[in-house]
Order: C-alpha cells, then sequence, then structure tokens
C-alpha cells in the first residue's frame, strides 16, 4: 500500500478555499481515509471506493452527500516519500488542483 500517513494540500474553488489534512489508513488490506479541514466546520458523509494503486499513484471515487449525493473522481500522485500532486474532479464544476501537497505524519 503506497501513501499511508497524514497528508496536507490545498484548494482553491469557488465552493471551498483552504487546506485539507487526509488520513490514509490500512484496513485489512483496504484503504480508509479520514478528512480534516480549516475550511469546513463540518465534513460531509462520504464514502472513498474503487481505488486503483499504479506504481505511486492512487485515483479512485468518492460519493459526497452534498445535497444529496455527488460522486467525484479523486487522483493523487506521490512524487517522493514526503510530496504530493492531486486533483478533485467534480461534475459540473470541473477539475480541482490540490497543491503544496506534502506528508505531516
Amino acid at each position: 500500500m503506497i501513501g499511508l500517513g497524514k497528508w496536507t494540500g490545498d484548494i482553491e474553488t469557488s465552493m471551498l478555499s483552504g487546506s485539507a489534512i487526509v488520513e490514509i489508513k490500512d484496513n485489512n488490506g483496504e484503504y480508509a481515509f479520514s478528512v480534516e479541514t480549516d475550511s469546513l466546520k463540518t465534513i460531509p458523509n462520504f464514502t472513498v471506493y474503487n481505488i486503483i494503486e499504479n506504481v505511486n499513484t492512487l485515483s479512485g471515487k468518492a460519493d459526497v452527500e452534498l445535497m444529496g449525493k455527488i460522486t467525484v473522481d479523486i487522483f493523487v500522485e506521490f512524487t517522493s516519500e514526503s510530496t504530493f500532486e492531486g486533483y478533485i474532479k467534480v461534475p459540473f464544476f470541473g477539475k480541482f488542483e490540490i497543491k503544496n501537497g506534502k506528508k505531516i505524519g
């Protein structure tokens, strides 16, 4: 499994701006994710699935409860043991780059 640990990155969108902390865990051979953010007081319910690991990348989908369920695409490339680049692709809104990705724990 790749990318285990705590990571932070910045997202700038018209709907959300700020940084988030994502913890990637090994849950008996399956990826598990938790998210914290300084921009939202409460994180919407989400389910991450269809995780594909390919050398130094993780991609998958997440169902997010925001005034109904939306499905987003997630892509992360670990550019070193302590940095990453990525994006979240949201239907009708487009692709949002995750910037300044780095490992924090």
